[in-house]
């Protein structure tokens, strides 16, 4: 027993003996592989050193001078995330180590990680509270949270102890970022050059120091300071693509075309795989030398041939198209495409002869050159856009949405196959998906203008109008001086009836100096006047504007309407008879005489100046329109009948004119005529949503038949969702016939309550809740109905219905 007893020990210290000796072992292998490591540091060899020190991690993870080293090259490289990791693995391992704290402070810093900083700058303080770096860190942190919370006595404290502290150390670039923000803040543009000047000294590589002096010069308007500063910054910067875009914009602020062309032409590539510097180029020409230009520069291009020469030629066909000269174009693109090599640059060449096709009017064969685009590549963006669009047209929206999500998988972050999958759920009735799209539309692009617009435009519709603001605003911080942009935002400060900021977007619009825009912002000033009742002043702005050449006309004739309603007929009269005198032609003063007339009964005169309209423009729809309404009036419907007659067979698809023909045809009850109309205009109108609810309605209250039900389901599909009441009372009413009464409920019901002296309406109501054997408010409805007085063409009647409703009521009590 003791021999065995002796044998175990025996064992148990050979194997802790063989243990120990292999820890040292894998120690001192971990020591020369970091050895190695510093060896190819010496010699310059960064790659190798990090593989040696990624062997030591291997065998001794605790190792801290290799876990230093490492990740100190690694943000030396710029690879700030793998440097974080491994400074917070290190200050994990030795909470006590200060360079991992620093580090880690100071990373947070730069990425905003102000959580980050708090915490390892407080630790950093803790470890060496005497440290001037580790206080200036602790310094900026205080600075950034008085600022959040506008604490200016705070803040003024944070900048003193940063001048104290450059005072010590002037190269402390965190002491120099609060002084030179503070200046930013205080928009001292000249000290702020001065003390980036003097950062750049210490720190020429801070790309973030250009910047704030650029804008300074900008600020000040220094046009060859600027020049001179985006020259400085491509030699610091050679690779930066935006410091030469933004010295390109430059010289086109400044109307230096010849160095703007010239930054374009030293990037122009011919035969580069990318033929995207040669597009720019192509771009610039013919915004700003003029089409013919671009095309004799894409003629000196292609004679040189190079593998890019079939894109050269399309873009040249694509210019002399845009030109007119379409029957080139068109003829160019068929020599170049037939025979052509089936391959990507030809599927795109055909794509943009499609296009073409599609603008003169030639839909099949440009369908077909789709088609067999699609059919070589599925996932060709722009076939797929252009094939998503004509499904959309004819209200195919499940195989656009099956083809675009498709498309999306391939290509996740396309803004236009988004906008388009936006449009395909608009017409689906699908109002929740349609925000969704069009949110990732503008996140993708990057708050683009036309995504962010779309987006706006379905969050206004919807009432959601300080998201719209939200949205608008950051569009703007990345396009500040962009018109449409500006005028949307201040559309919704009228909304909001924000005066103050609405303010300020108008004098922002007035100082871009485009025509188009300040008439526009013109027409919101005068709205918020008019929303404010400063009549006096909304007077005087019009007078003003009426006397300015640039708006004269229009607001001339916006300062007459505003003088009839404020009653003063006489002088309303006098200034048109003026305007008329100066401009007997003039088509807007000739309308505005008209309905002035008929304002004060002149009919006759009234007819007789559309007439004379009429006669010199027969293609004047609000002439048309106008009369037929004129003729209402006067309570003649047979001489209105003909106007309408007689304008159908100037304008027989005219929209305008359909849609009073169907409203006519309703009114005199013929309502299959109003049917076969409105099937006419559903095309014409762009598949407008008030002639889809106004089909389906009929559809469904005047015919029973299984293909009228069909045809006006898929009409009202587009309503899901809806808060109008009227397209509520349609979608429920089908929702209804389908046998979906719960969900008819959810929109007949608001529906209801919205007109509640509309009898066809509360009947339809009736019979949802009939369906779900709510008995007693199916009653209700049909007796509210009744009371209205209204007769209904009914079949049970409106009499029956309740009376089948009361007999019923009775047996069950």
């Amino acid at each position: 027993m003791y021999l065995l007893a002796s044998n175990r020990l025996a064992i148990v210290f050979l194997t802790l003996s063989l243990v120990l000796s292999a820890c040292d072992s894998a120690e001192e292998r971990a020591e020369a592989h970091f050895q190695a490591g510093l060896a190819h540091l010496e010699a310059g060899d960064v790659q190798r050193a990090l593989v040696e020190f990624k062997n030591v991690f291997k065998l001794n993870g605790q190792h801290k001078e290799a876990r230093l080293t490492f990740a100190r090259l690694e943000r030396d490289r710029g690879n700030i995330p793998v440097a974080y990791r491994q400074y917070l693995l290190l200050v994990e391992q030795y909470p006590d180590n200060l360079e991992g704290h620093r580090a880690l402070a100071e990373m947070a810093l730069e990425t905003a990680s102000w959580e980050d900083l708090r915490r390892h700058a407080g630790v950093a303080k803790d470890l060496a509270p005497d440290d001037i770096e580790i206080k200036s860190l602790n310094n900026t942190l205080a600075y950034t949270e008085a600022v959040k919370a506008n604490n200016a006595v705070e803040a003024n404290l944070t900048i003193d102890a940063a001048h104290e502290i450059l005072n010590e150390r002037p190269d402390l670039m965190t002491a120099r970022q609060i002084v030179i923000d503070d200046l930013v803040r205080s928009k001292d543009w000249a000290a702020v050059l001065g003390e980036t000047d003097t950062a750049l000294g210490f720190a020429p590589q801070q790309g973030n120091l250009y910047a704030i002096k650029l804008r300074a010069l900008q600020e000040l308007q220094e046009p060859e300071e600027i020049e001179k500063q985006l020259m400085q910054m491509l030699q610091v910067f050679p690779e930066d693509t935006s410091v030469q875009q933004t010295l390109f914009e430059h010289y086109v602020d400044q109307n230096n075309l010849d160095a703007a062309e010239g930054v374009l032409r030293d990037k122009a590539e011919p035969e580069a795989q990318d033929s995207f510097s040669i597009q720019r180029l192509i771009a610039f020409l013919a915004e700003h030398r003029g089409t013919d230009a671009a095309i004799a520069e894409l003629d000196g291009i292609i004679a040189t041939g190079g593998i890019n020469t079939p894109r050269f030629k399309t873009m040249r066909s694509a210019l002399k198209f845009q030109l007119g000269d379409t029957q080139t174009a068109l003829g160019e693109m068929r020599e170049l495409l037939e025979g052509a090599e089936r391959t990507t640059q030809t599927r795109e060449s055909e794509v943009e002869f499609a296009r073409m096709l599609l603008i003169v009017g030639e839909p099949a064969e440009g369908r077909a050159v789709i088609e067999q685009v699609l059919t070589e590549d599925p996932t060709q963006a722009e076939a797929v856009k252009l094939k998503a669009a004509w499904l959309i047209e004819k209200d195919k929206t499940g195989d656009a949405i099956v083809l675009l999500r498709e498309a999306l998988h391939q290509t996740p972050r396309d803004s236009r196959l988004m906008t388009l999958m936006a449009h395909a759920h608009e017409r689906n009735g699908d109002q929740e998906l349609m925000g969704e799209m069009l949110a990732l539309a503008t996140e993708v692009s990057q708050s683009a203008p036309e995504e962010t617009l779309n987006y706006a435009q379905h969050l206004i519709t919807g009432g959601d109008l300080e998201i719209a603001e939200r949205i608008l605003i950051d569009a703007l911080k990345q396009n500040p001086e962009n018109p449409e942009l500006l005028l949307a935002l201040g559309g919704v400060y009228l909304n909001l009836q924000n005066w103050e900021r609405l303010e300020v977007v108008l004098n922002t619009v007035r100082d871009l100096d485009e025509p188009d825009a300040l008439r526009r912002s013109n027409e919101l000033r005068a709205q918020m006047l008019s929303t404010q009742e400063r009549k006096d002043e909304l007077a005087a702005f019009l007078e003003e504007l009426a006397n300015d050449p640039e708006f004269g006309l229009s607001a001339d004739i916006a300062l007459i309407r505003l003088m009839l309603t404020q009653g003063d007929v006489t002088g309303a009269t006098e200034r048109l008879d003026e305007l008329l005198a100066e401009d007997p032609d003039s088509l807007n003063l000739r309308f505005v005489k008209a309905r002035v007339l008929t304002g004060e009964g002149k009919f006759d005169e009234a007819a007789q100046l559309y007439r004379a309209i009429l006669k010199d423009r027969p293609d004047a729809i609000r002439a048309w329109t106008t009369l037929f309404s004129l003729e209402i009036q006067r309570e003649q419907p047979e001489q209105a009948r003909a106007v309408l007659k007689e304008a159908l067979a100037t304008l027989p698809e005219n929209p305008d004119l359909l849609m009073l023909l169907a409203a006519e045809h309703e009114r005199a009850g013929e309502l299959d005529q109003a049917i076969a109309v409105y099937e006419k205009l559903y095309p014409l109108s762009n598949r407008s949503l008030v002639v889809a609810n106004n089909l389906a309605s009929l559809l469904t209250t005047h015919r029973s038949d299984d293909e009228s039900l069909q045809q006006a389901q898929h009409l009202a599909r587009r309503l899901r969702g809806t808060r109008i009441p009227t397209y509520q009372d349609t979608y429920g009413w089908v929702a209804y016939r389908l046998g979906r009464y719960e969900e008819a409920l959810i929109y007949l019901e608001p529906a209801a309550r919205a007109f509640p002296d509309q009898p066809l309406v509360l009947y339809h109501l009736g019979k949802a809740y009939a369906a779900v054997d709510r008995k007693e408010d199916a009653l209700r409805a049909y007796q509210a109905a009744q009371k209205t007085g209204v007769a209904l063409n009914l079949s049970p009647t409106l009499e029956e219905e309740i009376e089948q409703l009361s007999a019923a009521n009775i047996a069950g009590q």
